[in-house]
Formats: C-alpha cells, structure tokens, sequence
C-alpha cells in the first residue's frame, strides 16, 4: 500500500466517523464545481434571527428531509443597535451558532454578507449609527462608506475563518455574497454605482475566503463574480459570462406580509414549475426565499407597512410546522431532480420543441441515455403530446421529469399529498381567554393593571423588574378602548414544548412583551381591502404578489408568535402598550394540538420519485398514497377513506358514483404511526367499478 492509499483510506475514515465536508470550490459553465465534480443543489433561505437558536437544528432538520443540501442566510448588521465599532453576535444573532448548527446537520451554507441586504428588515440591515457619520452616502463610491462596509466584510470572513467555517477549511460554506440586489438601483447613482460594483467585488476577492463570491441581480457583476437571478421565474435568466453557471439565489416561495393588505400565498403548483423550468433550462443551483420566514421579533420589521409574522407562505411555516402541500411536494420534486443530477452535469440541453407552448429539453450522459423535461408552458390548454414513441399528457403550466427520457416519476402540477387543510391553521386548542375575571396566577381569570401615557418604555414598564411596581394601577373596572395605554397580566404557560400564539384580534395596534421580550408590533385594527381574493387560485399562468390573496377585509395578522423558550413555568408576564385602544380582556393564547393531514392519488399517477429504479419498462410502476405527521405526532384518527372516484377537497372529501369502503384497510396501516404508506392498486384495494380510473383519497389526523 503506498502513502497515497494510506491517505486515501484515513480520509475515509474521518468522513464516516467525523462527517466529511469539501475542500475546493470553483465553478464552470454548468455548475458549482466541488472537489472536482459539478453539483446540482437545492437551497433555501432562513435568517437565524428570525426565530431561536433552541429550534434550528429542529428547522434545519426538516429543511434536509425536504430534499435541500444549501442553507442561505444574510448575515444581519444592525443586530441590537451597537456603538460604532461594535459588534453583536450572541442569542439568536449567533451567526457561528448557526451555521456550526448546519453543518452538524450535513448541509452546505451561502453567506449573503451584504452588508446590505433588504429582507424588508429594519434600515435594510444597516446600524442606524452608520446614518448618523458625517458626510457618509450609501452605496456608493463615498470613501466613509466604504471603509465601514469593508470593515464589517473583513469582521465576517475573520469570524467565519476563525471558526473554520470556510469550505476550505473543511466547513460547510461554499458561496459568499457581497451587496445585495444593487442593479435595481445602480442607474440611480450614475459612474459612483459602477464604479462602487467593481470596488465591492475587488474587495471582496481580495478577502480571500476560498469559495467564490455572487452579487444577485447584477448585470455587471465583474469576473470572476457570479451574477445570480431573483425572481418568481428565472428560467430565461442567463448569466453575464460564458464561463458562469447559471444560479437562482431567490426564487420567492411567496411574499411577505403587510399591515392593511390581504395574505399572499403562492400555490406550489406554480412554485414546483418555476423550479422544474429553470432545471430544465440549464440551472443547476436554486434557492427559495424563504424556505423558513420565522417572526420579526421587536422592532426588526423594516419597510412599509412590513408585519410582525414573516411567514412568506414558506415550505415550514413561521412556528416551524411542516407547510403541507408545498413542502412535500417540493421535497418529491427535489428527488426526481436528483435523479437527474448525472445527466444535468454532464452536457448542456438539447431543445425540441414539441408543439406550440410545448417543450422537451434532453440532457444526454452518452448517445443512448438520457434524462428529459417535457414542459407545457400554456396558461390555460393542457396537452398530449409524443415523445420518443410514447404519448405523454402535459396539464397546463406543467413540467413533466423522465429522469430515463421514458418513464415520468413527477408533473408538477399533480399534488400527490400528503398534504394539511389548505388554510394551513391547524388545529389549535384555546389555551386561555377571557382576562378580566380574578385569580392572579391564571391568566384566564387576571387580574390586569394599568397605566397610561407614552412614556412607559423609557421608565422600563415592559421589564420584569417593574412587574410589581407601583406605577401600575389597579382599579374595579379595567379601562378599553383607550388610546395611549398600557396593559399588564401575569399568566401560566401550557404544558408542552410546542410554540406558543398569542390572540390579539380584540387589540387596535401597539406592542407586546413576554417577560421583558418583545414579540413584536401588533396592528389589527388596520384590515385588508375586502376585494380581491380567492378561495382556490389558478396556478395557471405568471404569478406575482398579488395574485392569490386571502383574508380580504380581515386584520392582516392577528396571531403573534410566542418562542417556547421565553416562557417558564410559574408566573409569566404579558405587557402590552396600546396605540389605539383595544379589549385585552378578549385576549387568548393558543397552541397547536392537532392538524389534519390529506393525500389524492390516482392510478395513473407515478409513484413516489424516491422509489423509481432505472431500466424499467414504461410505465411499469404503480403509485402509493403516503401520509406523514411531523415528527414525534402520530395519526390519531381516519376521518375519510374512499377508493373510486373520491370528489372534494381536505376537509371536504366525499365519495363519489364509485365508491369502496377502505377504513378499516387505511386504519390498519395507518393509526398510530409516524406516518404510513399504501399502493393505489385494486389488488390492494378492491374494485368497486372496472374500466374506470380509480383514486385513494384520505383525510387523517395528526395529534401530538
């Protein structure tokens, strides 16, 4: 055995004992290229800030069974509001914490240094102290400027560097970002902006971090920066380099949410055919913005109107709940994208064009195996079309994957499940209410006190310290709807480990502390239009932010998150300071005990992407409901279970002119698990009306 081998076989070792992370990352025109071999990556964006440092790895790990292998964050300047000089890294602004958390996790990490970086986050992630040098300008060549940016550009790599964080240093970063979304406003700053982009990249490279450097929404980002795509579609995206690949480092699962307006969602539908399209096309690394969206805790909301919930209609919801349809359906595509992945990396695509609207992109391994794209990006006609011999049929606005150039193991616009009740609420159990009667050790009988005036933040009113003070008045009747005012109450928190919510639909708009931790800006009073929305959004055809709507003339948001860890047992404190005037006796806490979980799968549908094996005949697999409850929650209960043609949606379901009667067949294999699995076969099933295509739709639900 030669020294080479020896080495060989000791970094082996380390890599199953220790976990193996790479060494080199360079790129070509395909592909992030790592320790020699392009990749094909899944990513998604969480901002460590935006939830607690307890429930990342929790998050994380959902993020990995989605079938992500990137985790995207901003790193976040403003932080706590530090003296000039400073800087502020600890509780949930641990940045090391966070991305050593991925690591453990298996995953890769972007660092979107910035500094710059929107995320409709207060001042755009810049300190306000920053605003406050004299004769500085943004953004721009103004050297005040710069040699802040720089500083906090060398303060992140030297913290990262420190920790061996940086890929070639065996840790999980492989891309970094400088700037954010400057291209938008580089016009605006005439030669300073063209000028500032060259500076920003030589900068940055000069750092030395190893991996290479991305500006987003730059056309004229310069070699050897990648300039990358944002947007709901990047499929037409093409990089400003011949030797760039093309990447996608925000590709909006939603959008976020405003005071006064309705709540934007986008159906995953159109989402999973944004991803498909820019795959089929040529990319080979995307990113959701946000995969977790989390909460703006304090004062963290930035721009108009931005709300408290950061939610963004994300794969895991802002409490850290699997988002069913989308992120089991995203995570089935994930898979059959893998599947793909030898072919994707090794040759450009090879177009033809199948009819009007409709596509095939070929990626070839050799001259007879190939993986295939059929997509039919018609907004309303769906389609059968041909493809090497075998007829295939194409929805409207769909992208079909045939990792063998024969056989589809997913379509985009098929929601095979599993999936939760399309409202995504849940069910929740009323944990307290009604205020205003007596016991002090029960918030559901508080006793709530009072003070009014404007200047309770500055004398400390929202801390504990005051909780007993004399400055609180008690009185025989509690004062509402009363401008200016603040309220205080102790309450006992639920048993659990679960998130708490935190009801203030019967408040006008304020703030709200939990033992001396603010969750944030509370406006209610400010409802949604009361046009606009739909109950069941075409996916069809170009989204944007305000197509699908839901809760018009309703508060944007009237349920405000409460992190586990700020709550204890024994006596907690609620502070509220009211703006407008409300009824804090009206007042209730919630938290989830149960969510319904729901899956429609017919015959014809492929089955799942992960159990597809190559070299089969076409068409030759049969498909399978699967039903999943978030970890440590079993299915507790079968409310619907029919195999015929099953009409309706979760919640809604009922049998239709064929009908078999499979309870008992479901509740067998289903209740008390984590999560089950059952072939739509009438060899399993029975059949209750021969010659008619079949489906299995079931309505489980989930209890903790």
């Amino acid at each position: 055995m030669g020294n080479k081998d020896l080495v060989l076989l000791v970094l082996i070792a380390v890599c199953v004992f220790e976990g193996c992370y790479c060494k080199t990352v360079t790129y070509d025109h395909r592909a992030l290229v790592i320790d020699g071999k392009r990749r094909v990556l899944q990513s998604g964006s969480i901002h460590y800030p935006r939830s607690m440092p307890e429930v990342w790895p929790e998050i994380i790990r959902k993020s990995k069974e989605g079938g992500l292998d990137v985790i995207e964050t901003y790193v976040f300047w403003n932080n706590h509001e530090p003296v000039r000089g400073e800087y502020y890294f600890e509780g949930r602004f641990d940045l090391v914490r966070f991305v050593k958390t991925v690591q453990e996790a298996g995953l890769l990490v972007h660092l979107r240094i910035g500094p710059y970086a929107c995320a409709e986050w207060n001042y755009g992630g810049f300190p306000v102290w920053l605003h406050f040098i004299p004769g500085i300008q943004f953004r721009t060549t103004n050297d005040l400027f710069k040699n802040e940016m720089k500083r906090f550009l060398a303060k992140i790599v030297s913290l990262m560097k420190d920790a061996d964080l940086f890929a070639s240093q065996g840790g999980p970063i492989i891309l970094a970002q400088v700037e954010n979304e400057y291209g938008n406003v580089e016009w605006a700053y005439g030669v300073g902006g063209e000028l500032y982009v060259k500076w920003a990249a030589e900068t940055a490279v000069s750092l030395n971090t190893s991996v290479p450097w991305v500006m987003c929404q730059q056309e004229d980002a310069p070699d050897p920066i990648i300039n990358t795509c944002n947007g709901f579609y990047c499929d037409r995206f093409t990089p400003n380099s011949p030797s760039k690949p093309k990447m996608w480092t925000e590709n909006y699962s939603g959008w976020f949410l405003a005071f006064g307006n309705a709540i934007p969602y986008r159906p995953v539908e159109d989402l999973a055919f944004s991803v498909a399209r820019f795959f089929e096309t040529g990319g080979t690394f995307q990113n959701y913005y946000m995969y977790f969206g989390g909460t703006n805790f304090e004062r963290t909301a930035g721009g108009p109107l931005v709300a408290t919930s950061y939610d963004y209609d994300a794969p895991i919801d802002e409490y850290g709940f699997i988002r069913q349809p989308k992120w089991g359906h995203l995570r089935d595509l994930h898979k059959a994208i893998k599947q793909c992945e030898e072919f994707l990396i090794s040759s450009d695509p090879t177009y033809l064009q199948l009819g009007k609207n409709l596509e095939a992109h070929i990626y070839y391994r050799t001259s007879n195996k190939c993986a295939a794209f059929l997509a039919n990006f018609d907004s309303s006609l769906d389609a059968n079309v041909t493809f090497n011999g075998n007829s295939y049929f194409l929805p409207a606005w769909s992208v079909s994957i045939l990792p063998d150039c024969k056989n589809v193991i997913f379509n985009t616009a098929k929601n095979y499940g599993p999936w939760f009740d399309i409202a995504g609420a849940g069910i929740y159990s009323v944990i307290l209410a009604d205020l205003k009667k007596s016991s002090k050790d029960d918030l559901s009988s508080g006793v709530w006190t009072y003070q009014v005036g404007v200047e309770g933040e500055y004398i400390g009113l929202d801390k504990i310290s005051l909780a007993n003070s004399s400055l609180w008045i008690q009185g025989n009747r509690l004062p509402i709807n009363r401008s200016l005012i603040w309220y205080k109450a102790t309450f006992l928190a639920p048993e659990g480990k679960g998130p708490l919510s935190l009801d203030l639909a019967s408040m006008g708009k304020g703030q709200a502390w939990v033992n001396g931790q603010s969750i944030g800006r509370y406006w209610p009073a400010y409802l949604a239009p009361s046009t606009g929305c739909t109950t069941n959004c075409d996916y069809r055809g170009a989204y944007d932010a305000s197509k699908c709507l839901r809760n018009c003339g309703q508060p944007a948001q009237t349920l405000y998150h409460i992190p586990r860890t700020w709550v204890h047992s024994g006596e907690n404190l609620l502070v509220l300071h009211e703006e407008l005037g409300g009824d804090p006796s009206k007042i209730s806490l919630l938290t989830r005990t149960g969510q319904e979980v729901c899956a429609h799968v017919s015959e014809a549908d492929p089955p799942p992407a992960d159990s597809w094996q190559p070299n089969l005949e076409f068409m030759s697999q049969s498909s399978q409901v699967r039903l999943t409850c978030e970890q440590g929650w079993h299915i507790s209960m079968i409310n619907f279970a029919s195999f015929g043609t099953p009409r309706g949606h979760c919640g809604t379901f009922n049998p239709g002119n064929c009908h078999a009667n499979v309870l008992s067949v479901v509740q067998q294999a289903c209740i008390g698990q984590e999560g089950c699995a059952i072939p739509v076969s009438t060899a399993r099933l029975g059949d209750p009306c021969p010659g008619v295509l079949k489906s299995l739709a079931i309505e489980a639900l989930c209890s903790y």
